[in-house]
């Protein structure tokens, strides 16, 4: 049983676009970005946003089953490399060892010394998340949580104007040439574009961190355009606030899995930055392991 367009909570017109376009179930909207429908049923960003958020949160799916469920196949394709649920790197090894890149719908941890390039990653991966459509990027934003200070703008203007470039340079290229909206997505991916969709929240201690996270679920339903979620880093107030260490295992599982909920319900690519400890074995040998445990 496949659940009809016409009836999503939409304006007539909006309703009438979508099934001109050949877009007359629910079905057919799944895995489809924003700038994708607009431009395929000739609509503006805004009502795609709107159109696909009416989708998710119908009561029902396509087939009938209750909203949230998932068959094993739909899981599948979700975990194959190039699925476009992926935030792409442009990096063909960190692709590579991501499996297709940083996977929505999932918490991805990034461990390392001091200087190693954590919150590099971080800060490239919420302008990876706004790569176009066309390059087989999400072309959508990203949000930023800055518990260290260590949130430097400077060096997202650096990295930002980098993969502008790299884009229009790839758009040259004679096969993007030929494909107006490869055109047109490149020329609009401009430095400013990308650091207008990157929201930063700075948080201070723990209880500011515990009530940022209580309101993000909120915060992603009234603006799906944004896939990505980075933490940088996750345990950091923990360890100077959170003295008593059952307290603050207990209060890092229940803040992880809260993350790992909001991943999948919005279908957002979480990013979580982790500082490592030094485990002494049995054989008296060591290595290094994430900071007050995996999250």
């Amino acid at each position: 049983m496949h659940q009809a367009v016409i009836s999503l909570p939409l304006a007539v017109g909006l309703r009438t676009h979508l099934c001109a376009a050949g877009i007359s179930t629910v079905f057919e909207l799944r895995g489809k970005t924003p700038s994708f429908l607009a431009g395929a049923a000739g609509i503006s960003l805004e009502e795609a946003q709107e159109a696909l958020q009416a989708a998710s949160q119908s009561s029902l799916t396509s087939e009938g089953h209750v909203a949230g469920s998932a068959s094993a196949l739909d899981l599948l394709a979700a975990q194959q490399p190039g699925f476009p649920g992926h935030i792409i790197t442009f990096c063909a090894a960190l692709d590579g060892i991501l499996g297709g890149g940083v996977a929505c719908g999932q918490v991805t941890e990034f461990c390392g010394v001091p200087g190693v390039g954590k919150t590099q990653i971080g800060m490239q991966l919420a302008v990876d998340a706004q790569i176009p459509t066309e390059f087989l990027g999400m072309g959508r934003g990203a949000v930023y949580i800055d518990t260290e200070g260590s949130f430097m703008v400077d060096r997202v203007v650096d990295i930002a104007a980098a993969t502008a470039r790299h884009v229009q340079q790839l758009a040259a290229n004679p096969v993007f040439r030929q494909r107006p909206l490869a055109v047109a997505q490149a020329q609009s991916f401009t430095t400013e574009s990308i650091l207008q969709n990157i929201h930063c929240f700075r948080v201070h201690n723990v209880t500011e961190q515990i009530a940022l996270v209580n309101v993000l679920s909120e915060y992603f339903s009234q603006n799906p355009n944004v896939c990505l979620l980075v933490v940088d880093s996750i345990t950091f107030h923990y360890r100077q606030d959170v003295t008593d260490l059952a307290a603050r295992a207990r209060q890092l599982t229940r803040v992880a899995q809260d993350f790992m909920a909001l991943a999948e319900r919005h279908n957002v690519a979480v990013v979580f930055t982790n500082q490592v400890t030094t485990r002494v074995l049995e054989n008296e040998q060591s290595k290094l392991v994430p900071a007050l445990g995996k999250c």
